[in-house]
């Protein structure tokens, strides 16, 4: 935090910067800031010159007031032409809608000092026109969200497409057949030709859909259609008369919308064929339709993913032998008619679906001169990922992150956000916050994008320095709590990066005072409203007689209502007093009096319970995480990763199924649980705070850290993290992860995973899921069936608890949802999944 706005080297404080800026803006106050020499010299300094003046005369004129602000918020950085330059920078937007100008150059000039003008002068720019982008990219993402559906609508569009594969099985059989001869019908060649043929047939037709919906949402209705017409046209022609009205035939008690995406490709084909202008009443219809391209594009994924993977008919010689030609034949007429989506791809294509001849990108090398098309075969699944890069563009994104894997390319997660919100205030109070936690500028950053890289890799490596604050007790005892007398949940900060998130969102640089919250001198704390927001920023310090509110902010350095000030005073004042340390020099006082005999102390047991035990042998599979060998260091260098890089540790794990079941067993192993488990109750309670990933009191922090505990007090929070993080996979619906669980789970990681989404009450917006209880039921059905009340479930809340589950409320969620599993490890349903694990249940 900044707690008073700097006085820059030329002119007034910044204070009356900011003053005299706001003043302009207000027509009634305007006329009274003076003389225009005056006003120049209060806003850029003595060294203001006429056409400076000329420049901010026009922007105040045109009301181009953010651009002004830019321009007085890094007046001590630039030179008067330098300024008239920044100011006639382009942009409609406003990329500064907050923050004090003082402020935002005090956080500035803590970046830039380092450069030149002329190269302050390219960053700033480069730093205006990028936020601008970011902020007509964040509103076209915004459009795009708006033009699908509110709610999912991939269940209802998949059991319509199920309902309408059931209908050709059904009229294959024959009509009016019993069950005994659908059980003995054997389906011929030409069934499985047709039904892998529909998967391809829908993905192509999904991808014009989505293409579709974003030039409508960028062009409107009209021109986006026209843009398209080969590939909607293409698409249509997809659908056989009779395939078309099977699609669009009304199912009772399914969704209106037809079960194959070339049916509404076929309505726009007919619009394209007329003449006249479309009417308001045809464009609501064609916005209507394409609000399902989302939802389209997935259950086409999922229709092929089932046929590429087989999935149950693997001991199907016809269905083989149907796959196999599909995945030779050629895309030539379909590329004829609508050519590439994603031509940058084909270079790089790596996908290999048989190994029986080389990828796409290696055939295309060795025929220079032959078009693509006359190369590429179904087989090569470039298809698969143009349907990827058409759900990433309706997202906003470019294109889709692609990971080969053995049968289909794998859609890996968006990148994780930035931070870049297309606010300058923000942005250069992020760049201040690295500076302050070791960040250094690049002698010569080319841009912003630059100068911000070289700055998050000097943090990175300066991040040990703060990793874990020494939090006075008495104020770590108020982590999570109400502050009296409010509604706002107080936060304290623990590690360097918490104090990172909190200045991307506050527009300050809390990090100066790092070194003190290390030191255990200050407590930094954040106040969070009911929703979340954080209301201000809070430091709290030590005196003699107690503690004393040094400073409270809050968002972008202003001052909060005076109610809370008041009561955050009121409520530092109460803290208990701390008690005075003795000095190792003085002697304490020894009493006389005879005493009973005492038992060794609590941290003695401790050691000597961990001497007495086998060493730590970190698991193989905890180690592989980070390609090192099973040694005590391999586990120490797991234990400094960030969450995030944990995270991402275990993700790439995953990508062999056979994983998960590993981690989850060295996960289950700890040390120091078995030691502290077999002392007496009484010191079972004391040493509780080093068995949680949290701060530990200093008594205890000093007994975790000697030889004999260390080992196996890190092996205890490396695996409380991996949990952690299988946990937040769990709540993405990482399909990673969703392929190991589907293919066979542990049984104790199932139990605790069921019981955690149930707790949660689902995924929220990263996934969906299904109920495989009724509501009010404790019955789980499967083989061999068993009951929410079992030990098996009962006892699993442990390991749901180390997930992320909230045991508080359960029974209200399963009255209200049943039992909730995600729909993405249902791939052959709840009873073959259950089974799969069924010899595991203890």
């Amino acid at each position: 935090m900044v707690g008073s706005a700097p006085r820059g080297p030329t002119g007034g404080t910044g204070d009356r910067r900011d003053g005299v800026l706001a003043a302009l803006a207000v027509p009634r106050f305007a006329a009274r800031t003076g003389p225009g020499a005056a006003l120049l010299v209060a806003l850029f300094g003595p060294d203001a010159t006429k056409p400076l003046g000329a420049a901010a005369l026009d922007a105040i004129g045109a009301g181009r007031w953010p651009v002004l602000r830019y321009a007085v918020a890094v007046s001590d950085l630039l030179g008067p032409e330098q300024l008239v330059e920044l100011m006639g920078l382009p942009g409609d937007e406003d990329p500064f809608p907050h923050g004090l100008p003082s402020v935002v150059g005090a956080h500035l000039g803590r970046v830039l000092e380092p450069l030149t003008r002329r190269r302050r002068l390219t960053v700033l720019t480069d730093l205006w026109r990028r936020s601008c982008a970011t902020i007509v990219a964040t509103r076209r993402t915004e459009r795009l969200h708006r033009s699908q559906s509110a709610e999912s609508l991939y269940a209802p569009l998949f059991y319509r497409r199920q309902l309408y594969e059931d209908t050709i099985v059904e009229r294959a059989v024959g009509p009016g057949s019993t069950l005994s001869a659908a059980a003995l019908w054997y389906p011929p060649y030409s069934f499985w030709e047709d039904r892998y043929l529909r998967a391809l047939h829908d993905a192509l037709a999904a991808t014009v859909l989505a293409r579709v919906a974003v030039a409508v949402v960028d062009h409107g209705v009209e021109q986006g259609l026209r843009r398209h017409r080969a590939e909607i046209e293409a698409g249509a022609a997809l659908l056989s008369r009779r395939e078309l009205t099977d699609a669009v035939r009304p199912a009772a008690g399914h969704t209106a919308h037809p079960a194959r995406p070339s049916a509404y490709l076929n309505d726009f084909a007919r619009l394209l064929g007329k003449q006249n202008a479309l009417s308001p009443k045809q464009e609501q219809g064609v916005r209507r339709r394409l609000t399902t391209a989302r939802d389209h594009v997935a259950v086409a994924w999922a229709a092929a993913d089932d046929m590429l993977t087989d999935r149950g008919f693997r001991e199907e010689p016809r269905a083989l032998a149907a796959l196999d030609r599909i995945r030779h034949a050629d895309l030539a007429g379909w590329r004829e008619r609508v050519g590439y989506f994603s031509p940058e791809r084909l270079g790089t294509w790596a996908q290999d679906q048989d190994g029986e001849r080389p990828v796409l990108a290696e055939r295309l090398r060795a025929a220079p001169g032959v078009e693509p098309h006359r190369v590429e075969i179904v087989g090569d699944l470039l298809w698969l990922g143009e349907l990827s890069d058409a759900q990433a563009r309706l997202t906003g994104l470019a294109g889709a992150l692609l990971q080969h894997q053995r049968y289909r390319p794998h859609a890996l997660p968006p990148p994780e956000d930035d931070g870049d919100t297309g606010s300058i205030p923000l942005a250069a109070a992020r760049a201040a916050q690295l500076v302050a936690l070791g960040g250094t500028v690049a002698a010569r950053p080319r841009d912003w994008a630059a100068l911000l890289t070289g700055l998050v890799a000097g943090a990175d490596a300066a991040a040990g320095r703060v990793a874990e604050f020494a939090v006075p007790p008495a104020v770590a005892a108020a982590h999570g709590s109400v502050l009296p007398g409010t509604d706002a949940r107080i936060e304290v900060a623990r590690t360097g990066s918490t104090l990172t998130e909190w200045a991307r969102y506050m527009g300050n640089c809390i990090a100066v005072y790092d070194e003190e919250a290390a030191e255990g001198t200050t407590a930094l704390l954040a106040l969070r409203g009911p929703d979340g927001t954080i209301l201000a920023n809070v430091s709290v310090g030590r005196t003699g007689r107690g503690w004393r509110l040094e400073q409270i902010k809050a968002r972008f350095n202003v001052d909060p209502p005076a109610e809370l000030t008041e009561r955050v005073g009121a409520w530092v004042r109460a803290l208990p007093v701390p008690m005075p340390e003795v000095p190792d020099h003085e002697p304490v006082p020894v009493r006389t009096a005879r005493r009973r005999p005492s038992s060794p102390r609590f941290e003695d047991q401790l050691v000597a319970a961990c001497a007495a035990a086998p060493p730590v042998r970190p698991e193989p599979a905890l180690t592989a995480l980070i390609g090192a060998d099973p040694v005590p260091e391999s586990l120490v260098a797991l234990r400094r990763l960030t969450a995030a890089a944990l995270r991402r540790a275990v993700r790439d794990a995953l990508d062999d199924p056979a994983a998960l079941a590993r981690l989850w067993t060295a996960t289950a192993g700890r040390p120091l649980t078995e030691a502290i488990g077999g002392l007496p109750a009484a010191v079972r309670d004391r040493l509780a705070p080093l068995l949680r990933d949290e701060p530990a009191p200093r008594t205890l922090r000093e007994l975790g850290r000697r030889p004999a505990v260390a080992p196996a007090r890190t092996a205890q929070i490396v695996a409380l993290r991996v949990r952690a993080a299988l946990g937040t996979l769990i709540a993405a619906d990482d399909p990673l992860l969703a392929a190991a669980m589907a293919a066979r789970p542990p049984g104790p990681l199932l139990r605790a995973a069921v019981l955690t989404v149930a707790s949660w009450g689902g995924l929220g917006d990263a996934g969906r899921v299904t109920a495989v209880t009724a509501r009010r039921r404790v019955r789980v059905p499967g083989f061999p069936a068993t009951s929410l009340r079992d030990e098996i479930w009962t006892g699993a809340w442990a390991d749901a608890r180390e997930l992320g589950g909230v045991p508080e409320g359960f029974r209200d969620r399963i009255a209200a949802h049943g039992l909730l599993v995600p729909a993405s490890w249902l791939r052959t349903g709840w009873p073959a999944l259950w089974a799969r694990c069924a010899t595991r249940l203890t």
